[in-house]
């Protein structure tokens, strides 16, 4: 098997590239005092990606938006500049309405994602700290508490998935939505329809790109500009390389060929972009290698870690920005429009541009980009804003490529990515994650291996936390049957299924059958593996949540000492495992109503969680918190 998939075999959903099963007790939300008081919204908060160096036309689509004081839909072909107007008159805006803030809404996750970075740019002490789900409910009350905001919610493709968005926020502020389609939106918005350009006007734009760096020759640019459509992307294209090359319009024309026309914008664009990688293929190949990479990604910020690396990397994309095939930011990251990707990705065996071959090996630097830049270990906060910025990309690439290709390397980080979903709440996407991984552990290793066991069950727990319960327990049911067929009912892995079935009914709200379960499999594991093997005390740790669960908090105090005083002997007094069911402990003994040997457990543990984790730790939060919130 290609990539390596490695599997730990003792607990499930992984962190970083190999998997494990977490218990829900790990689980630490912090809530530092920033989290606690209001959003805060900074003067001149503005993020606008998309600025347009070269605009013509559209006074009438500007007179719509300024007179409307509801939601205005712009819709059209892609590559007619729909993005470019809403940011064009967002930025007109940033001097009366704040935040002016663009979003990314191709998906519901997207939407999420980018209330999320609202959040997070109107607190950014919360970054590390609070979970996506968090972050987005505080941008959706702040939205819904004030007003003078400007949202941009660019290609949409369902209207459903911003359906709440514009329901929470009730009015307050402005929000513009771009989409290709002019379908669903009945009762959302105005739909503000954007035609191409007039003859007129594609003349105006060719003309102001292709001479803004010094005079040309723009005759012809008539004929030209027609047989592109007069689409605004494809003409853009073509008078950036007319005016770098200094080839007249005929000429380019002549390049062209025949073919293409209007309301045919993928045709327009697909033979813009060959005539323009000619030219840039004889000086520099690897600038069309660079496009086509940058095609399996997200089309806006595609981060510094998703770029190659190697000397030339800049060069080349200053050059694919200077026919405006991309558009680069100030912080290193790049921007491609869609429809630029979507024909930069798609075979064709007549462009040499874009052979099939060329298609796959930029496919696959594109899935090796993404497992190199995702965190090591999706569990520890710090990283969770690298997640928010690689997401986006990573989950575009699954949109484009095909399953059945999915190399084992790629199968790791989207355990990994599933399970940072799972910690930030965002369960649908977490399930996802676990169905393609599966789909490949299975395919690449077989349905019994232990690695795709872990897969399944990272993904039964978090089926069980979405409600689906039943779903997760005959899942979980089906892998215990299997595994014990496989491999014999006293197997490590067994005890591993059989403690996954256990958790599907606890978190399913099956408390009674979820005890007798752990009960069961902790005096198989006590009997095989003996009481200080990890994997028992592991199990000891998940059965005293199950015992809190069920209200038998003597049971579960008992049960969660043995298991602490077991993982101190086994792995060391300071070890992560122990520091956690030290701090379980102490918050029973404070259920149990034993405050004094609660507010003792809390101190005894915070100087060793700083000492060990660092004051900034989830866990070294939490117990000072606890200890703080203790009444005196």
């Amino acid at each position: 098997m290609s990539g390596g998939v490695e599997a730990s075999g003792e607990r499930s959903v992984a962190a970083g590239r190999d998997i494990g099963w977490v218990h829900t007790g790990d689980r630490v939300t912090v809530l530092p005092p920033a989290a606690l008081g209001p959003v805060l919204c900074p003067p001149g908060l503005v993020d606008v990606p998309r600025r347009a160096a070269h605009f013509v036309g559209r006074d009438a689509e500007g007179a719509v938006l300024d007179g409307e004081s509801e939601t205005v839909v712009i819709c059209g072909l892609g590559g007619v500049g729909k993005s470019s107007l809403a940011a064009r008159w967002a930025l007109r805006h940033t001097a009366d309405r704040n935040p002016v803030w663009w979003i990314t809404a191709e998906s519901r996750a997207d939407v999420e994602a980018g209330l999320a970075g609202l959040a997070a740019a109107m607190q950014p002490e919360l970054i590390d700290v609070l979970p996506q789900e968090a972050l987005r409910e505080r941008a959706l009350q702040w939205l819904s508490a004030h007003g003078g905001w400007l949202l941009v919610l660019d290609n949409v493709t369902d209207p459903a998935d911003v359906e709440g968005l514009l329901a929470r926020s009730g009015g307050r502020g402005r929000v513009v939505v771009t989409s290709r389609t002019t379908d669903g939106w009945y009762g959302i918005g105005r739909v503000l329809v954007l035609p191409v350009l007039a003859a007129g006007e594609a003349v105006e734009l060719f003309t102001r790109v292709a001479t803004h760096a010094g005079p040309r020759d723009t005759t012809g640019a008539e004929g030209l500009c027609e047989t592109l459509g007069q689409l605004p992307l494809a003409v853009e294209i073509a008078a950036a390389y007319c005016g770098r090359t200094a080839t007249p319009p005929l000429a380019y024309l002549a390049r062209l060929g025949t073919g293409g026309g209007p309301g045919n914008a993928e045709e327009a664009v697909a033979r813009t972009l060959r005539v323009t990688l000619d030219r840039l293929g004889a000086s520099d190949p690897s600038a069309g290698e660079l496009l086509r990479l940058l095609a399996w990604f997200a089309p806006d910020r595609i981060p510094v870690p998703l770029l190659p690396s190697g000397s030339g990397v800049r060069e080349a994309l200053g050059e694919l920005a200077a026919h405006s095939m991309v558009t680069l930011h100030e912080d290193g990251s790049v921007s491609v429009h869609r429809l630029v990707q979507a024909v930069a990705r798609r075979a064709d065996r007549q462009d040499p541009h874009r052979e099939p071959g060329l298609i796959e090996r930029a496919r696959l630097a594109a899935e090796t980009a993404l497992v190199r830049a995702v965190p090591q270990d999706s569990m520890d906060p710090a990283h969770w804003e690298t997640w928010r910025g690689v997401r986006p990309h990573l989950e575009a690439y699954l949109r484009c490529s095909d399953p059945g290709k999915d190399d084992g390397a790629l199968l790791g980080t989207l355990v990994a990515a599933a399970m940072y979903l799972t910690l930030n709440a965002l369960a649908e996407g977490a399930v996802a994650m676990y169905e393609r991984a599966l789909a490949g552990a299975e395919r690449l290793v077989g349905p019994e291996h232990p690695y795709t066991v872990g897969v399944r069950g990272g993904m039964i727990v978090v089926l069980a936390e979405t409600g689906r319960g039943a779903e997760a327990i005959r899942l979980a049911a089906g892998v215990v049957r299997d595994m014990t067929e496989e491999y014999g009912a006293d197997h490590r892995l067994v005890f591993v299924a059989r403690r996954c079935l256990a958790q599907a009914h606890q978190l399913s709200g099956l408390v009674g059958e979820a005890v007798a379960l752990h009960e069961g499999v902790v005096e198989d594991m006590v009997r095989v593996l003996g009481e200080g093997d990890r994997q028992t005390l592991e199990a000891l740790v998940e059965l005293s949540a199950v015992y809190r669960s069920a209200y038998r908090i003597l049971d579960a105090v008992a049960v969660c000492s043995q298991a602490e005083a077991g993982l101190a002997a086994a792995l060391g007094a300071d070890h992560p495992e122990t520091l956690m069911a030290r701090l379980n402990l102490a918050a029973l003994y404070g259920v149990a109503g034993q405050g004094e040997r609660t507010r003792a457990g809390f101190e005894e543990l915070l100087p060793v969680c700083v000492r060990v984790l660092g004051e900034h730790h989830p866990i070294t939060v939490t117990v000072a918190e606890s200890l703080a919130e203790l009444p005196l």
